[in-house]
């Protein structure tokens, strides 16, 4: 939960698990007892088959409308499918990441298992909605922390790991309003 802490492998009661606890620390770059919430990211990732469904992509726009994203933050959305993709362009959505700044792609596996350029840096932190973070997966020596599509949305406008229930309310301006 992002409300909790990195835990500490002592708080594993197995020895396998401790190990394994300690493991993932390093890989990750990540210190027991820090929180969640203050955990800095370089990406996010909303895309893969199983996390940029239509209503996924309405509801991480329905977050981001309205704000800002983090200046640091390199976003990518890449819709589930051809079909999702026509979809979210007639109902407008890919303009409504574009104006945010994320880079709107083609359907395909993109960052999800990183087997084009839509790689992460040794040493860069993803927040993705793919559905594995193995080592590597994003790029060798990428970190991954996999997260929901809304929480992908709140995460690239505070640059660090965060829920909607952390942000601001948007500021909208009517439609018809005149500068």
């Amino acid at each position: 939960s992002l409300s909790q802490t990195i835990p500490f492998p002592s708080d594993f009661g197995d020895e396998n698990a401790k190990a394994a606890a300690e493991r993932a620390l390093a890989y990750m770059d990540l210190e027991p007892g820090t929180p969640m919430k203050d955990i800095r990211v370089d990406t996010v990732f909303l895309g893969s088959c199983t996390n940029s469904r239509i209503e996924d992509l309405r509801s991480a726009a329905d977050i981001i409308r309205g704000r800002e994203k983090d200046p640091n933050i390199r976003m990518l959305v890449v819709p589930g499918s051809a079909r999702v993709r026509l979809e979210a362009e007639a109902e407008g959505l890919d303009k409504v990441f574009m104006d945010f700044g994320a880079e709107w792609r083609f359907a395909g596996c993109s960052m999800c298992l990183g087997m084009n350029p839509d790689q992460l840096e040794p040493g860069e932190r993803c927040a993705s909605t793919s559905n594995r973070n193995f080592e590597g997966r994003q790029g060798k020596g990428g970190r991954t922390h996999l997260v929901s599509p809304v929480v992908a949305a709140a995460t690239a406008i505070r640059g660090t790991l965060s829920s909607p229930s952390d942000l601001e309310p948007a500021t909208l301006e009517p439609a018809n309003s005149v500068a």
